[in-house]
Parts: structure tokens; C-alpha cells; sequence
């Protein structure tokens, strides 16, 4: 069994999507750090149950639950089940979203609302779950985190992402909002702006994925969910108190130029 961080000691996180490659990555992060981790997955139940499985084996707490983070009550039910675990809520992180390539011309309505409901309405009303809870509660710890996954793709344009990346903006814009709104609560808002990252999807789209994007990236090499995590790490610590409403790019310099390889 490995030793856990303390530096989190106290602390209980939500992290949505994390049943997989990104999220698990940072829900993992976040209980070797010492938070007690709620592990929110959409019906994968034995891959959520995986990543809890390997943070209880390095000697961290966390547990799984089921929820449509595009229903609004679903996410107050995920903030209410941390509660009743843990008896509070520090860090929620909205990562779970789902991405869809097609052409403006062709994109439908259909495809619009479930990008939209999850990735745009989840997150917001997953936020004002975790707010309110962060709100009622005494302070401790880190104040109040809250984290959004976006995108690349929501400050460069990207050809057949038009609906994906206008959702992907909308959370960049809602971390300066919320940022703004809560910060006189010691909670801080912000966004992970995620750049290539070398997961299950991309290297089923492109099997050659990895070597692909290394070609055109300025560090040399395609972002890993480590990464991700690494970056979400230095947003929840309780001394980035003045980092708020700011979206941390995670993209090895790539929307400094953006070329597609």
C-alpha cells in the first residue's frame, strides 16, 4: 500500500466522467493527495468500480456513483451522496462531457442538445449543486474549488467541431462568470483548457494518434491524462486562492499557433 499525500487531507472531490482515462486520472490524483473522492461515472459501473478499486488499494477513500450529469437533479443527488458520505464538499470537478465531429452544415438538432445538455448544462447546474454545499458549509482547507474540462477547441476554431467547440467556449466563459459571482465566498472557478491528449477515443479515430500530434506540438510530444491531472492539482491547492475564472491551457504551446497535423 502506498503512502497518501496529506496536502488534500480533509477534503472530499467530485469528479464527473471519471470512470476513464481523463477523469480517472484526476480523481486519482485528488485521493493521493488526501481528499476522499466521489467517482461519478454515466452507467459503467465496472470501470468506475476499477478506479476505486486502485485508489483504495494505495490507501486513499473513494467510492462510485451512477449519474447523468445532464440532469439537473441527477447532480444535486451526486453533491447530496458526497454529503452523506463525507459530510461536506470541497472540489468538484465537471469533466464529464461527450464530443461529436460533424460540419456546421450538417450538425442537427439532435446532435446540438446532447452536446449542449451535457457538456454545457450539466456542468453549470453540476456547479451550482457544489456551490450551494460549498456555501452552507464552514470553511476549511482549500475554500472551494470548482474546475471545468474544456477545450482547445473553445479558443481555436477546428474544422467539424463547430457545435463541440462552441460548447467547449461556453465553459471558458462560465468559469469567468461563476469565478466572479462566488469568489466572495473563497470559492474559485476556473477551466482546464485540454489540448491533444492521447485516450481511448482518439487512438480508436486514429491509431496512430500519438506520433501524429507529436509532429506538430511545440514540447515535442501529445498531452497525457497525467498531465490533466497535474495541472487540476495546482488549481485545488489551497495557495492558488488568487487563480480564479482563468482557463489553464494543457496543450504544450499548440493555440500558440495551432497546426493540425
Amino acid at each position: 500500500m502506498q503512502q497518501q499525500g496529506v496536502e488534500l487531507q480533509g477534503n472530499v472531490a467530485i469528479v464527473t466522467g471519471a470512470s476513464r482515462e481523463l477523469g480517472a486520472a484526476m480523481a486519482e490524483a485528488l485521493a493521493g493527495a488526501g481528499a476522499a473522492v466521489l467517482v461519478a461515472h454515466c452507467a459503467e459501473p465496472e470501470l468506475a468500480d476499477t478506479v476505486v478499486e486502485r485508489i483504495i488499494a494505495r490507501g486513499g477513500q473513494a467510492a462510485a456513483h451512477d449519474a447523468d450529469c445532464s440532469s439537473v437533479a441527477a447532480n444535486q443527488q451526486l453533491v447530496a451522496h458526497a454529503v452523506a458520505l463525507w459530510g461536506r464538499l470541497d472540489i468538484f470537478v465537471a469533466n464529464a462531457g461527450i464530443t461529436m465531429s460533424r460540419s456546421f452544415l450538417e450538425t442537427d438538432e439532435a446532435m446540438w442538445d446532447r452536446l449542449s445538455n451535457l457538456n454545457l448544462k450539466g456542468s453549470f447546474f453540476g456547479a451550482q449543486a457544489a456551490a450551494r454545499q460549498m456555501i452552507a458549509q464552514p470553511a476549511q482547507g482549500t475554500g472551494g474549488r470548482i474546475v471545468f474540462s474544456s477545450s482547445v477547441t473553445g479558443v481555436r476554431a477546428v474544422p467539424n467541431l463547430a457545435a463541440y467547440g462552441v460548447t467547449k467556449a461556453g465553459l471558458i466563459h462560465m468559469a469567468r462568470v461563476l469565478g466572479f459571482e462566488l469568489g466572495r465566498y473563497g470559492i474559485t472557478v476556473n477551466a482546464l483548457g485540454i489540448g491533444a491528449t492521447v485516450n481511448e477515443r482518439n487512438l480508436r479515430d486514429d491509431p496512430q494518434y500519438a506520433e501524429h500530434w507529436d509532429s506538430v506540438m511545440p514540447t515535442g510530444r501529445v498531452g497525457q491524462p497525467a498531465d490533466v491531472a497535474a495541472a487540476l492539482m495546482f488549481l485545488v491547492r489551497a495557495d492558488a486562492a488568487m487563480v480564479n475564472g482563468h482557463t489553464l491551457m494543457i496543450d504544450g504551446g499548440w493555440t500558440t499557433y495551432s497546426p493540425v497535423p
